[in-house]
């Protein structure tokens, strides 16, 4: 792993030594600053669940590459939020043991929020979430210890303080404390998913020589904008571990929007879901008669939720908390949580991927694609 950690260094700097020798046009603009940043991180696994306490034997471990890019313009929406750093990144981890657990990959866009800035010294927090890879899942043969994930594929949250203090035109020393999580969200199951906590020490090229500037924050012009979304949406998920059908859900949802200013808008909506599995997770049938039989009626349900949505460009990060209005079978909670990104493809059309919950137990993911109209009750 150090050796690992060394090599992506010493790249890093041959890389940043060579590039220093040639023009850099593409950050010529002073408000814009592009950085590549590498970290080493060393912590713990969160043993949330009973049975992992036996089975965590080392520190968990792990490698980081971000590439990330501030716009400090007051005509970019980045203004708004105090022009925050935003780029991908790529992590390797472990998980305290290899054999049980293996190790982890993740891809990621990120988004690091100001809370300190000089010149010098910037302090941020840092909000991540991508895809993530599992090289040693579930398996009912030969490796049944692991409940913490049953598939390859996963998804990874990163939460993280960072601090980067520049030492010179092109380097700054980057510090963190980072909380990641790795869980298909009852894609497969088990699913209790895997936390680590971890502490980095790492570089953070800069190939804008100038350094950060200090800008007051702008504030998010108000906005009168109404808008209506309708997205259909649709996923697979697993009842239980040692029920391998992967059931269909689906989820039709009508949203409107109330824009607050270019940045935040609230809502109310609609559901319609339709979700095979729900049967045979929901709390309800638990201790049922085992040849007890389903039909569709048991598969839909309805809600009605509130949202609370922030726009960062094309991108919408919204959370959702709805009630349910009728179902024929008794859910968990009369509440369920929803949280998703939308993707503004075009004026009209939008992508959407989500996670529907029973509070802190993942039901499924799904995605989809919706349609917008923009100020629909407005004369034309």
């Amino acid at each position: 792993m150090k050796k690992l950690f060394y090599a992506t260094l010493i790249s890093i700097l041959v890389f940043n030594s060579t590039i220093a020798q040639k023009p850099l046009n593409k950050d010529s603009d002073s408000s814009k600053h592009t950085y590549l940043t590498g970290r080493f991180h060393g912590g713990i696994v969160i043993p949330h669940h009973t049975n992992m306490m036996y089975f965590i034997e080392e520190y968990s471990g792990g490698i980081e590459v971000n590439y990330g890019r501030s716009i400090f313009s007051t005509e970019n929406w980045q203004s708004y939020f105090n022009y925050p750093e935003i780029g991908i990144g790529l992590y390797y981890g472990t998980f305290g043991n290899k054999d049980i657990y293996g190790s982890g990959y993740a891809l990621f866009p990120y988004i690091n929020y100001k809370l300190y800035r000089s010149p010098r010294l910037s302090i941020h927090n840092k909000v991540s979430m991508g895809l993530g890879y599992a090289t040693k899942p579930f398996n009912e043969e030969n490796n049944t210890y692991n409940n913490v994930f049953s598939s390859h594929l996963n998804v990874y949250i990163g939460l993280a303080l960072l601090m980067d203090y520049r030492i010179s035109d092109r380097l700054s020393i980057a510090l963190s404390t980072s909380l990641t999580h790795l869980s298909n969200g009852a894609a497969r199951k088990p699913n209790h998913g895997i936390n680590t906590l971890t502490a980095s020490l790492g570089t953070k090229y800069h190939f804008n020589k100038a350094l950060t500037p200090v800008l007051t924050k702008r504030k998010a012009p108000d906005s009168n904008t109404q808008e209506l979304f309708v997205v259909g949406s649709i996923g697979r998920n697993q009842s239980t571990p040692y029920n391998e059908t992967l059931y269909w859900n689906a989820s039709l949802s009508a949203n409107y929007l109330f824009h607050l200013n270019k940045k935040r808008a609230i809502g109310i909506g609609f559901d319609q879901f339709y979700s095979q599995s729900a049967p045979y997770t929901w709390e309800a049938y638990k201790n049922s008669d085992e040849n007890i039989e389903f039909s569709s009626r048991h598969y839909l349900f309805n809600g009605l939720f509130g949202s609370y949505n922030v726009f960062l460009g094309k991108t919408t990060l919204f959370m959702n908390l709805g009630v349910y209005l009728h179902t024929n079978i008794k859910p968990p909670q009369p509440l369920y949580p929803r949280l998703g990104i939308r993707y503004k493809i075009t004026n009209h059309f939008i992508a959407n991927f989500s996670l529907k919950a029973s509070f802190f137990r993942s039901e499924f993911m799904e995605f989809g694609i919706g349609y917008r109209i923009e100020n629909p009750f407005k004369k034309r």
